[in-house]
């Protein structure tokens, strides 16, 4: 069969268009990320205060950030930037403590809370977790309860999931579930009980971050 030249540089031009556009489209771009708790809903949904030790805890945060200010994650959070994801690796830099990793794992004792634990005698503190998942960035606590599961220091057995923070806001293309469809990622952010909130054009212009909202948790996100 015979098949034109012209046809076939018209088809060779097409794929290579197709390969451009799609190489342009998984694309990986530096994000930062800030996630703030709704911390009186979450700790005492999951049983960690009441509202008596809610109202002592934010005195004493309070009273300490005047005497000696600096990151306490029930005020600020977590935040970080994913600086680079490809191959096997991360850059991520930790915006908290100004320090770098290689991927997502972080864990803050929420020291402002002590409570009994059958396994030491110690007080117990419920920690607060962000670690990378198979579907997104997982959200995770410890409770009393969860900490009796703990075989070894550094299991993570005593993480507590509770939602996700989805790759395919973000365009991984080293994630399997990091570069989706409209479609595809709005079933994600559903499923995982996430509210996109709608950005007008004046903010987009202005750089201001993209904002997600949950039932525990606020999120915002910025290219950089």
């Amino acid at each position: 069969m015979y098949i034109p030249t012209w046809l076939i540089i018209l088809i060779a031009v097409g794929a290579f268009l197709y390969y451009l556009t799609r190489k342009k489209k998984i694309e990986f771009s530096p994000f930062w990320i800030q996630i703030q708790p709704n911390w009186y809903q979450l700790l005492k949904d999951y049983r960690l205060i009441d509202d008596d030790s809610w109202k002592r805890i934010g005195e004493k945060v309070e009273k300490r950030y005047k005497e000696r200010p600096g990151y306490n994650v029930l005020e600020d959070g977590i935040t970080f930037t994913v600086l680079k994801s490809e191959g096997n690796s991360d850059l991520v830099y930790n915006n908290n403590h100004a320090t770098f990793h290689s991927d997502v794992d972080f864990r803050e004792r929420i020291s402002d809370i002590e409570m009994e634990s059958k396994r030491k005698l110690l007080p117990f503190s419920p920690a607060f977790s962000v670690k990378w998942g198979i579907d997104g960035y997982k959200l995770s606590i410890t409770t009393p309860e969860s900490f009796e599961k703990v075989f070894m220091v550094g299991d993570d057995n005593d993480l507590i999931e509770i939602t996700t923070i989805p790759y395919g806001l973000f365009h991984m293309s080293k994630y399997r579930f990091g570069v989706l469809k409209q479609k595809e990622l709005d079933k994600f952010i559903q499923k995982y009980g996430w509210t996109m909130k709608e950005q007008h054009s004046e903010e987009s212009l202005a750089g201001w971050p993209r904002e997600l909202e949950h039932k525990y948790f606020r999120v915002y996100y910025k290219y950089i």
